[in-house]
């Protein structure tokens, strides 16, 4: 005869990774007493007061997590990089160290040496978690949020990013870093300049580019420079027309960032435009707002590019 209070227990525990607590173990009819006994014979092990994994079920960085979110009785959740990992986020898919946040009234009761991070926070609205993987989660926005105490401004932009590729709310974005926000709240803080970058992300300022621009003209290391330059197939048909090239090496420069230049829409006709130009033996440079480097910067890297190009050139011609 099958066990039913048994199986009940098995497939509860796959569920979550093959973990399980007392008290789900006694609402489905495994009492303390068989408990007892299935730990004696080797089938259950407790690895934290109240929680249980089955023997034999492998032991993954997904398990881990839900022993944690069980040990903190469901109030905690996977937060900030796990999250992140968990969403499958852009920039995050090394597993990192289990990281969750709990409500800062309760603690997880936690072997000695554990390598868990554990954030203590106002609160965890259900509003602001999912089930992922079979794992209490942050959401979204709230993860987003959640990056920026723990990592730079660069990696919380591309996570939004992600979010924005895959045609989330920006205005559920917003209100939740603004619903978080705090005097000294360093996640929602870089979130909220990230979002108010957002305008501006797919062009440099004029002033820079044009200071660039004067420094290509006036350096004597460098071949003609042309702006606004059309680049033609063996047909004469224009291909593209960039904002900045060096015929001699067909180099060309580009005053936005193909990074955040992405969409349903504009990949496809910025793919077909650069294959078609790198057909014509050309190679396209993108020059982004958020580019750290000033104009000294960026053109010693042109010049390095145009060397090589033009050295190739000369080799190939040997």
């Amino acid at each position: 005869m099958p066990d039913d209070a048994w199986c009940a227990v098995a497939e509860l525990a796959a569920s979550q990774h093959g973990a399980i607590t007392r008290r789900q173990a006694a609402a489905v009819g495994f009492d303390a007493r068989r408990i007892t006994t299935a730990v004696r014979r080797d089938r259950l092990r407790e690895v934290v007061a109240g929680v249980l994994v089955l023997r034999g079920h492998p032991e993954t960085w997904h398990q881990r997590l839900s022993v944690l979110t069980l040990v903190g009785s469901r109030r905690a959740v996977a937060s900030h990089r796990a999250a992140a990992h968990l969403h499958r986020l852009d920039g995050f898919d090394v597993t990192p160290v289990p990281e969750v946040s709990i409500e800062r009234d309760r603690r997880l009761r936690l072997p000695h040496g554990d390598a868990t991070l554990v954030h203590h926070i106002a609160s965890v609205p259900s509003s602001d978690v999912v089930t992922v993987d079979g794992i209490p989660t942050t959401g979204l926005a709230r993860t987003l949020v959640d990056l920026g105490s723990v990592v730079d401004d660069r990696a919380v932009r591309r996570a939004l990013t992600d979010v924005r590729r895959r045609r989330c709310s920006l205005l559920w974005v917003r209100s939740t870093a603004e619903r978080l926000h705090r005097p000294g709240q360093r996640g929602s803080g870089r979130l909220r300049r990230a979002l108010d970058a957002i305008p501006y992300e797919g062009r440099v300022p004029d002033s820079w580019f044009e200071e660039l621009l004067a420094m290509c003209l006036e350096d004597p290391a460098l071949p003609s420079v042309v702006p606004q330059y059309r680049i033609l197939d063996t047909s004469g048909r224009t291909v593209a027309r960039v904002d900045l090239a060096i015929p001699e090496a067909r180099v060309g420069l580009e005053a936005h960032s193909r990074r955040f230049h992405f969409g349903p829409d504009a990949e496809p006709l910025d793919e077909q435009r650069d294959l078609a130009a790198a057909a014509c033996g050309w190679e396209l440079l993108y020059l982004g707002w958020y580019a750290s480097k000033r104009p000294a910067e960026v053109l010693t890297v042109v010049k390095d590019v145009v060397t090589a190009r033009l050295s190739l050139g000369r080799a190939t011609d040997v």
